[in-house]
C-alpha cells in the first residue's frame, strides 16, 4: 500500500488551492485540468482563464517598451536673452561693418538733368547749406511716412537696407568737385554663389531661400546658450523676383568645332569662334506665329503686372523683326497687308554663318536686353555700314535701334518723363538664349564636331515685396552656423483689415528718371495724404524704372539702395554673358554644377523663369544687407542716424519656445494593454449584470468556495455531525479544521480510507475514559 499523508484538515484546502492554481495540472494532466465529464461552461472558462493568464504576461513585457525620450518643445514660450550672431561664412567675412556708413538719396532737377537737387522732404533752402550732401539726407519726415505701418519690430524698411560693398566718397556726381562732406557709395562685388545650395540660408544681414528664389531681410540675431534649443517665428520683409517667359519657337543650331573661324561684313576680320554651321532654325516661331497680340492695360501695372503678355509680345516682335530681317514676311509697314506671303517653314534654317555679334557659345547659358541683337544690322542713328555681298536681304533696313526698342516698348517700360507714382513697376524684359542641348549625344560632353541646339526665350520680370512668417529653430550652442530656418510661409491674416497698408511716393513735380520714389508700410493716417498712394493687401510690386544707362555694376552707386537695388538687378539678369565681369559666373561656362542646373531648368518656359530668378536671388545677395534685428528699433529720430554696427552685440529678450526632454510613448506597444483594459471592462460589466439581476453574489461565491474545499470535504465526511460544510471560516476552523486527517494510502482493492486523528484533548479524556 502506499505512503499515506497526514495534516490538519484547514492546511489541507490551503495546499490544494496553492497546487490547484498553478500550471502543474495543467502540465500533469491531472483530474483537475481533465475535460472528460466537465461541462462545456466551465471548460470555456479555464481556457479562458489560460488566454488571460498569457495575454497579461505579453502585456507586462510589452507595454513597457514603448517608453522613450525626446527632445521636443514645450507649451508655453519663454523670454530668452538674444544677441548678435556673426557670420563666419564668406558672406561674413567680406562685408565690412556698418560703422560710418552713410546713406543719401539722391534726385535730379528736372530742368538739368546734370544738376542734384534735394530731394522731396528736404529744406528748400539748399543753397544756403554749407554741406551740400545736407540736401541729400534721407530726412526723418520720409523715414517717418515709409516706416508708420503697424509691423512687427522685425520687419525692415527702405531706409533698412545698405549696400553689401561700399566706399567712402565725396563726390555725389562722377567728375565733380568734392562736396566736402564723405557718404557710402555702394558697388558690386561677388563675394560667393548660393544657387546650388538650394536650402534656406542665414547670411550676413539677409535670409537667402536658393530653392524658391527670394531674400528676407534680417540682422541676425540668436538665442543665448540653451540646453536643448528653442524654435521661434518672425515676421520678415522679404523681395521675391517675378518672371513669366516665353518660347519664341526659334532655336540657333552649330555644330561644335574648336578651329571654326568666321569673318564680319562690316571689317572684313577673321575670329576664332567654337561654332560652325550656324544657323536659326524655324521650330514655329515663323510659320506658326499667331496674327494676334495682347492688349495691354498699362495704367495700373500695380493691379496687374501683366509678365506673360509683355514677354509673349516682346517675343511676337522679336519674331516678327527677324522674319522682317530675312525676309520671310511683313508685316505691313510695305504696303502689303501683314503676313502677305511666309517664305519659311518647319525646321528651315536661316544662315548665321557672318553674324559677328552672335551671343551662343557651347555648354553655356547667356541673355540680353535687345531682342534680335544678334542680326548684323547698322548703327540705329547713322544706318551706316559697310556689307559685303553675302549680307541678309534687310529690306526695311533694320537697326540697333529697332532691336532695342522690343524691350522697351513691347514691354511698357515707363516713360522717362512720367510722375512718380506706383501704378509703374519697375520690369525688365529681355532674350534668355537658355542651355543647348547636343543633338547627338550627351550635352554634358561637348566633342568635336557634336551638334548643339539653343532654345531662344523671351522673358519679363519684376519684383514684389511681401511680409513672410519665418520659423528658426536653433540648438542651442554655436553661433549663426547653428540656426535653421525651418520654413518660409505666407503670413496668414484673420480679416482683410490686418492686411499690410502699402505706400508708394505719388510725386507731381518730379519724374521717374530723376527721383526714384519711396515705399514702405504706412499707416491709414498716412495713407490718406495726397503724396502718398496705397494699396492693401499682401505684397507690393515694387515701382522703379529700369535705367540702362545707369546700371552699371561696378562703377558704384551714391544713391541709397532700397529704392534701387531690385531693378538694378533686374537688369543684371538680361545681361549675362561670359564677356561681363560681373555676371559671366552665372553663365555656366566655367562652372560644370551649375550649367548641369541650367541645362536640367531649360527644357520649358517654366525652367528659365525659376533659373532667372535664382540667379537674381544670388546677385542681389551679393548686393545688399539687411540691418534691420531684434537688437535695433526703427530709426525715426534724426537723419542719418547711424544704424546699428555689425559687430554690435547687444542684447534683447524675446519670446521663443524652449526645447526640452520629454518622456513619450509608442501607442503601437499598448496594443496588448488596451486588449486586457477591454477584457476587464467587459468582465466587469458582465459581473455587474448579474449582480444586479440576483444571478450571482458574495454568498453564493462563498457557498462554492466552501463545497469545494478539499479540508471541508474531509471534515464534512469524517464528522458530518460537527460544524456543517458551510458554517463560517472562524467557526469550521475551531471545530473541525485543526483536526487532523490522514489519508494512509491506497489499498489493494483501490479503495482509499480516511482515518480520524483525535486531538491530544481528546485522546486524555478517551484514557480516562
Amino acid at each position: 500500500m502506499d505512503r499515506g499523508f497526514e495534516s490538519q484538515r484547514g492546511r489541507w484546502s490551503v495546499v490544494s488551492r496553492l497546487l490547484h492554481s498553478s500550471y502543474w495540472p495543467t502540465i500533469l494532466d491531472s483530474d483537475t485540468a481533465a475535460s472528460t465529464g466537465v461541462s462545456k461552461r466551465i471548460l470555456t472558462y479555464s481556457w479562458l482563464q489560460l488566454i488571460a493568464a498569457v495575454l497579461v504576461s505579453i502585456t507586462g513585457i510589452v507595454t513597457p517598451l514603448g517608453l522613450y525620450d525626446t527632445i521636443g518643445p514645450q507649451d508655453n514660450p519663454t523670454d530668452v536673452l538674444f544677441h548678435y550672431a556673426p557670420d563666419t561664412s564668406a558672406f561674413g567675412k567680406a562685408t565690412p561693418s556698418r560703422d560710418g556708413y552713410k546713406s543719401l538719396r539722391i534726385c535730379y532737377a528736372d530742368e538739368d538733368p546734370d544738376t542734384p537737387e534735394g530731394c522731396p522732404g528736404a529744406p528748400p533752402n539748399r543753397a544756403d547749406m554749407e554741406d551740400i550732401t545736407e540736401a541729400y539726407s534721407v530726412w526723418p519726415s520720409s523715414v517717418s511716412l515709409f516706416t508708420s505701418g503697424n509691423v512687427s519690430a522685425t520687419v525692415s524698411s527702405v531706409f533698412d537696407v545698405q549696400w553689401r560693398s561700399f566706399r567712402s566718397s565725396t563726390q555725389i556726381v562722377p567728375g565733380a568737385s568734392a562736396t566736402g562732406s564723405v557718404f557710402s557709395q555702394g558697388y558690386y562685388r561677388q563675394i560667393s554663389q548660393l544657387i546650388l545650395d538650394e536650402d534656406l540660408l542665414a547670411v550676413e544681414g539677409l535670409i537667402v531661400d536658393s530653392k524658391a528664389g527670394r531674400i528676407g531681410f534680417r540682422n541676425h540675431t540668436i538665442p543665448s546658450t540653451l540646453p536643448m534649443g528653442a524654435e521661434w517665428t518672425e515676421d520678415i520683409l522679404f523681395i521675391e523676383p517675378e518672371t513669366r517667359c516665353v518660347d519664341t519657337n526659334l532655336t540657333v543650331d552649330y555644330n561644335y568645332d574648336p578651329q571654326a573661324q568666321y569673318s564680319s561684313y562690316s571689317t572684313g576680320d577673321i575670329y576664332n569662334t567654337d561654332l560652325r554651321n550656324l544657323a536659326l532654325v524655324d521650330r514655329g516661331g515663323f510659320v506658326n506665329l499667331s496674327h494676334e497680340r495682347y492688349s495691354i492695360d498699362a495704367t495700373n501695372f500695380q493691379e496687374d503686372a501683366a509678365l506673360y503678355e509683355r514677354a509673349y509680345n516682346a517675343a511676337w516682335r522679336h519674331n516678327m523683326l527677324i522674319m522682317q530681317y530675312f525676309n520671310v514676311t511683313t508685316n505691313g509697314s510695305d504696303g502689303r497687308a501683314p503676313f502677305a506671303y511666309m517664305h519659311s517653314e518647319m525646321g528651315k534654317r536661316f544662315s548665321l554663318a557672318n553674324m559677328s555679334s552672335i551671343i551662343v557659345e557651347p555648354m553655356t547659358v547667356q541673355t540680353d536686353s535687345g531682342y534680335g541683337s544678334f542680326l548684323d544690322v547698322p548703327d540705329g542713328f547713322t544706318l551706316s555700314g559697310n556689307f559685303s555681298s553675302g549680307q541678309p536681304d534687310n529690306p526695311l533696313n533694320l537697326s540697333t535701334y529697332d532691336v532695342y526698342a522690343i524691350g522697351s516698348e513691347a514691354c511698357h517700360y515707363p516713360s522717362d518723363q512720367a510722375l512718380s507714382n506706383m501704378s509703374f513697376v519697375g520690369v525688365a524684359c529681355g532674350t534668355v538664349f537658355a542651355a543647348p542641348r547636343r543633338l547627338d549625344g550627351d550635352s554634358l560632353i561637348p566633342d568635336t564636331n557634336s551638334t548643339w541646339s539653343t532654345p531662344l526665350y523671351s522673358c519679363a520680370a519684376a519684383t514684389k515685396a511681401a511680409v513672410r512668417e519665418v520659423t528658426f529653430r536653433f540648438n542651442g550652442t554655436g553661433g549663426l552656423d547653428k540656426l535653421v530656418i525651418q520654413s518660409i510661409n505666407e503670413k496668414k491674416y484673420k480679416d482683410p483689415s490686418e492686411l499690410p497698408l502699402w505706400g508708394v511716393d505719388r510725386l507731381k513735380n518730379h519724374t521717374l528718371q530723376n527721383v526714384r520714389p519711396l515705399w514702405g508700410l504706412v499707416s491709414p493716417e498716412v495713407g490718406a495724404r495726397d503724396d502718398i498712394s496705397t494699396v492693401q493687401r499682401d505684397y507690393l510690386w515694387l515701382p522703379g524704372y529700369t535705367d540702362l544707362l545707369t546700371s552699371d555694376t561696378i562703377a558704384g552707386e551714391p544713391s541709397m539702395p532700397g529704392n534701387l537695388f531690385y531693378t538694378q538687378r533686374l537688369l543684371s539678369l538680361f545681361d549675362i554673358a561670359t564677356l561681363n565681369q560681373a555676371t559671366s559666373r552665372y553663365t555656366g561656362s566655367g562652372d560644370l554644377a551649375l550649367y548641369n542646373r541650367w541645362f536640367e531648368l531649360s527644357s520649358s518656359a517654366s525652367g528659365v523663369e525659376k533659373m532667372l530668378g535664382l540667379i537674381w536671388t544670388d546677385m542681389t545677395a551679393n548686393t545688399v544687407v539687411g540691418t534691420r534685428g531684434w537688437h535695433n528699433a526703427p530709426s525715426q529720430t534724426s537723419k542719418n542716424s547711424k544704424r546699428m554696427s555689425k559687430r554690435d552685440v547687444g542684447g534683447v529678450s524675446v519670446p521663443v519656445t524652449l526645447w526640452s526632454r520629454n518622456i513619450k510613448y509608442h501607442i503601437p506597444y499598448a496594443i496588448p494593454a488596451f486588449i486586457v483594459l477591454a477584457l476587464s471592462i467587459a468582465l466587469a460589466g458582465f459581473t455587474i449584470c448579474l449582480l444586479i439581476l440576483r444571478r450571482t453574489g458574495l454568498g453564493q461565491m462563498r457557498s462554492y468556495l466552501a463545497r469545494t474545499s478539499p479540508g471541508r470535504i474531509l471534515g464534512n465526511a469524517l464528522h458530518p455531525d460537527q460544524a456543517g460544510v458551510l458554517a463560517s471560516t472562524k467557526t469550521w476552523i475551531q471545530q473541525v479544521g485543526v483536526r487532523k486527517a490522514t489519508l494512509p494510502g491506497q489499498k489493494e482493492d483501490g479503495t482509499i480510507p480516511l482515518l480520524d486523528i483525535p486531538a491530544a484533548g481528546e485522546e486524555r479524556v478517551r484514557d480516562r475514559k
